[in-house]
């Protein structure tokens, strides 16, 4: 009988040991340190946040990543400015926030928020909402009460159809992107103070006309839709820098897109393009091309554009290598494997040579 109650006083003490080890959830209010008006807490099972922490007069950004944090209580008076309370268990916009009168900018995204609560329409100073990656069901309400801010993200929350009062918002960059819209409300074409907007990764088998009057947009990104023809009315956004339009079923480039004078950023691989127009060299502010993975049997010469820094056409049916713009000035990267070039040894070593542009070949 001894014996067995020594080993079973072993096995007790052996268990408790290990669970100490283990990481487990902090049941008493957790603290940490403020580092340059910053609190960071990262990867720690935790239940709360002691009080006094978050009320520190020197508290400024708040900053809680993948901790299962399910409450949080702001104190009244705080003076903090940014909040990040990325990947918890947050079922609801934590309501003391509403004290955080400071607050500029808040992001929850990876949790599991279906709702944007009232009080955020009366956070003077909130500018951006980041609700990427929730279970946002996006209703009129939620509209109303995120009208006010100026960067909206709501991107992966499986949305289907945006209100008919979308039209409301104030925000001047708006990302709507891995959701499952395929069609925009007439409200939508209200929104033209807009100049960022994304629909990454979405259901669209066009480039909804309801955009056509956006003259601010500067950044347009349509990426792995199921487009078929880029509209003409795409031409028209003079001030457009960046445009996305890679992993669609696009067949042309439309002559109409020779009038973004303002262009850098253009990508259209991974579609069914045939040609690059010859006009595209006179495109002045282009530094970067993506065309690759489409069905190119030419390119145009683009070793006199002025800005151009960056050509990616691999995966393509390409058999005059670009060797002018191997010379070209202030080339940095040139990738154009998976094409049909037949290169000598001499020219494969040449290629090899050490230099300040990456060519993948």
């Amino acid at each position: 009988m001894r014996l067995y109650i020594k080993i079973l006083y072993l096995f007790l003490t052996l268990m408790l040991l290990f669970s100490c080890g283990t990481k487990r959830s902090t049941s008493v209010p957790f603290s940490a340190e403020i580092e340059n008006g910053t609190l960071m807490i990262t990867n720690k099972n935790i239940r709360k946040i002691d009080k006094k922490l978050l009320a520190s007069d020197s508290l400024r950004t708040v900053i809680i990543e993948q901790c299962g944090l399910r409450k949080i209580k702001f104190p009244k008076g705080n003076k903090i400015e940014s909040i990040k309370l990325f990947d918890n268990k947050l079922k609801r916009v934590p309501s003391s926030i509403r004290h955080c009168k400071n607050l500029e900018h808040l992001d929850l995204e990876h949790n599991k928020i279906r709702h944007i609560p009232r009080f955020i329409a009366h956070l003077d100073s909130l500018r951006s909402l980041d609700l990427n990656h929730n279970r946002l069901k996006l209703t009129k309400s939620d509209v109303k009460h995120a009208s006010k801010v100026k960067k909206l993200s709501i991107g992966g929350n499986n949305i289907e159809k945006l209100p008919e009062n979308i039209g409301v918002l104030q925000c001047t960059n708006l990302n709507l992107g891995k959701n499952k819209l395929s069609s925009l409300p007439a409200s939508f074409a209200d929104l033209k103070q807009v100049h960022h907007l994304i629909f990454y990764e979405n259901e669209f088998v066009t480039i909804p006309e309801e955009i056509s009057g956006f003259e601010n947009l500067q950044h347009l990104d349509f990426y792995k839709n199921h487009i078929k023809k880029i509209p003409d009315f795409i031409g028209n956004f003079e001030n457009l820098h960046y445009l996305y339009l890679s992993y669609n079923e696009i067949e042309t480039i439309p002559d109409t897109l020779r009038a973004l004078s303002s262009l850098r950023y253009f990508y259209i691989h991974h579609n069914k393009i045939l040609t690059i127009p010859d006009w595209i060299v006179e495109m002045d502010s282009l530094e970067r091309l993506g065309v690759g993975y489409n069905k190119l049997i030419s390119m145009p010469d683009m070793s006199e554009m002025p800005s151009l820094i960056d050509l990616n056409c691999e995966g393509n049916l390409l058999e005059e290598f670009p060797w002018k713009l191997v010379l070209k000035p202030g080339m940095q990267m040139l990738i154009v494997r998976d094409n049909l070039f037949e290169l000598s040894e001499e020219e494969i070593e040449f290629l090899s040579q050490p230099r300040e542009m990456l060519i993948v070949f």
